[in-house]
């Protein structure tokens, strides 16, 4: 095919994925109770992108992050322009790290709040960073690391991270009572029960990890249809890499 033609029929199909994507922002934002818990990525993918994700840096510091989400979250992050960002499982610190370089790179003058209930584990270079804030404490307790007056402090509109495991439904009723606002953002990692399908074999603690996958699982999709008139799945994100292509199952969401 000449260049000249090539170019031509490529142009063509940008230009048809943005008529799509036009068309598709018009019913982007959708009920919870309109999706299903399911995936058009193949179980037998997330294996090999779960054991990915843990070799995953940034300047050196572990990440953790899935491929897919190494993509949207960028994407959402400069559409948004969050100026308080909420990060709960800290671990050594590279997420928190990685999303105060890209406000850095987007001019977004904002603030990162992230937790765990040790900080034992961080990085001395996520330690010293001095965009963040890591704050140690237990999401059994969320309200003694967040108080009411402390939160009403921070600026909006926020984007919201919960990737603990520990008490999700009784944190989101806590910041979703104090705090979170109409155009704010939540996402709950790891809801993709192929992933906890997979850790559950490779723990060898079905117990303790049935607990975790019905805390981000069905107890969870209970939590947004009890607030399905207040929170929407974002389709645009959710679905980018085809319906619930992520280690997020229906859990972006904004706060309308």
């Amino acid at each position: 095919m000449p260049k000249a033609e090539y170019l031509l029929t490529y142009q063509g199909l940008v230009q048809e994925q943005m008529h799509k994507q036009a068309r598709f922002k018009a019913d982007r934002f959708v009920n919870i109770r309109d999706r299903s818990d399911t995936c058009e990525i193949p179980s037998s993918a997330w294996p090999p992108i779960i054991k990915g994700s843990y070799l995953q840096h940034w300047k050196d510091i572990a990440i953790q992050k899935g491929i897919t989400e190494m993509v949207l979250y960028p994407m959402l992050v400069h559409e948004l322009q969050p100026k308080t960002i909420i990060e709960l499982g800290a671990f050594n610190g590279g997420s928190a790290v990685w999303l105060a370089d890209h406000l850095e790179l987007f001019g977004i003058q904002g603030r990162i709040y992230s937790v765990d209930i040790e900080l034992s584990f961080l990085d001395e270079k996520a330690r010293s960073d001095e965009r963040i804030s890591f704050l140690e404490g237990d999401c059994n307790n969320i309200s003694a690391v967040f108080t009411p007056e402390m939160l009403s402090s921070f600026k909006h509109p926020w984007l919201f991270i919960d990737d603990a495991h520990v008490n999700v439904v009784g944190v989101l009723e806590y910041f979703h009572h104090n705090g979170l606002q109409t155009g704010d953002y939540v996402i709950i990692e790891d809801t993709n029960q192929f992933c906890w399908d997979y850790w559950t074999t490779c723990w060898g603690d079905k117990d303790n990890t049935d607990v975790m996958k019905a805390e981000k699982g069905e107890n969870l999709t209970d939590f947004f249809v009890k607030h399905q008139y207040e929170y929407r799945v974002d389709t645009h994100y959710q679905d980018m890499f085809g319906y619930n292509g992520s280690k997020c199952w229906n859990s972006i969401l904004k706060r309308v």
